[in-house]
């Protein structure tokens, strides 16, 4: 039995009684592929082993039956303090036929009884849970403990500047119905105040409160008994005292300075990297902050000269989508249009050769040499130059990835 702190009993109280999410069912979620993951960092692992991920804070782990399923050779723990949420994914696990997952019942501020692989974790994710703990710090601290060197830990946690229309509710719940009252009690006054039309002038930014989200849903925006928000500078500050730095964010693009001078230099280009994020945190809509980190010896990936592609392995992002647009003509089929989606980010239709090379590799599901995409071009008289070319574009726009050599 697990020793836990009053305030981690009460918040396991609430989660055990409002099981977060409400359904369990495996998801194939954005950002859950290791070996992208990993190869957002410099350092790679020194010899070939299971790759090993640990979801910390899993509810219901959704998101790891999904990646367990896609990724069979990668070995998944989940851990969590709800024993409701652990059950029902045990029970799906089961009924999947998944034998690449070890649930367990872990405390994240004392990880005691986890199971650390020799060497610590590949990749650890954190998401939406270490601002429910008592201590964040100390949560963190547990986590870089079991993260091998050349581990990355994709983190998300609550932005307050993005949060604050839902703040604002939340503080007008309390004032309607103190928190020492039942939970029941106040998501009846939360059912009703979503309903009234005094309600409106809060429903701006990104989250609503709406008569419509599951009572589950609810209690953990609204209700929750325990809960810590950040801005970007108190992130950054934390990250770095546990040794880690931000190697990206999940999404840069939800970062980057939407203005540019007349001159066409970004607006704030004279600005430090935390000053633009924190520029952004003002000017947008950022209620999560989701970062992928690495150890303070690790740095963003920065791939080897483009001499030396060749003998590299890349391999299509899972996180992009394709759509192909055909016409079908009398004894033949053409191709019209062909488009990819890079996470959400809006569709981006292609044209020209670095269509043509896409279309090559829509079906590609392995990892495959420069070389060869290089020899499949030349065929059709396209010189090695101009291929390397086109495989920086589309590793500029993210379509495909440079996974590390032991992880190809």
């Amino acid at each position: 039995m697990l020793a836990l702190d009053p305030t981690t009993q009460t918040v396991r109280a609430m989660y055990e009684q409002f099981p977060y999410p409400a359904v369990a069912d495996p998801d194939i979620r954005l950002g859950s592929q290791v070996r992208l993951l990993l190869s957002y960092g410099q350092l790679r692992r020194a010899a070939r082993r299971p790759l090993h991920c640990l979801d910390a804070g899993c509810g219901r782990a959704n998101g790891t039956l999904g990646a367990a399923i896609t990724q069979p050779d990668v070995q998944f723990t989940a851990v969590d303090i709800n024993r409701v949420t652990l059950a029902d994914a045990k029970a799906k696990a089961d009924q999947f036929g998944l034998r690449n997952i070890r649930f367990q019942e872990v405390d994240l501020m004392t990880l005691e009884g986890l199971q650390t692989p020799e060497g610590g974790f590949d990749v650890v994710i954190s998401s939406g849970v270490l601002h429910h703990l008592t201590s964040p710090d100390e949560g963190l601290r547990q986590l870089r403990r079991v993260l091998a060197p050349h581990g990355v830990l994709s983190l998300m946690v609550y932005g307050a500047s993005g949060r604050e229309p839902l703040y604002r509710m939340v503080r007008a719940l309390d004032v309607l119905v103190p928190r020492d009252r039942p939970i029941t009690e106040r998501l009846a006054v939360a059912r009703r105040l979503a309903q009234a039309t005094t309600a409106d002038a809060l429903r701006v930014g990104p989250i609503e409160l709406t008569a419509t989200l599951h009572d589950n849903e609810l209690v953990d925006r609204y209700l929750n008994v325990n809960e810590t928000s950040y801005d970007v500078a108190a992130l950054w500050d934390l990250i770095e005292r546990h040794d880690l730095r931000c190697l990206r964010w999940v999404e840069p693009d939800d970062w980057a300075l939407p203005a540019r001078t007349p001159a066409g230099e970004e607006i704030g280009a004279h600005l430090t990297d935390l000053q633009r994020y924190q520029l952004v945190e003002q000017i947008r809509w950022r209620p999560q902050l989701s970062l992928i980190a690495g150890t303070s010896e690790n740095s963003p990936r920065e791939l080897p000269p483009r001499a030396e592609w060749p003998s590299l392995s890349f391999a299509m992002n899972p996180d992009v989508s394709l759509e192909v647009e055909t016409r079908n003509l009398r004894g033949t089929q053409r191709v019209e249009r062909i488009s990819y989606r890079l996470r959400v980010r809006p569709a981006v239709t292609l044209a020209g050769l670095t269509a043509s090379v896409l279309l090559m590799l829509r079906d590609q599901t392995a990892a495959f040499p420069g070389k060869d995409l290089i020899q499949k071009l030349s065929a059709d008289r396209i010189d090695r130059d101009t291929a390397l070319v086109v495989l920086a574009e589309l590793l500029q726009r993210e379509i495909v990835f440079c996974p590390h050599p032991t992880e190809s």
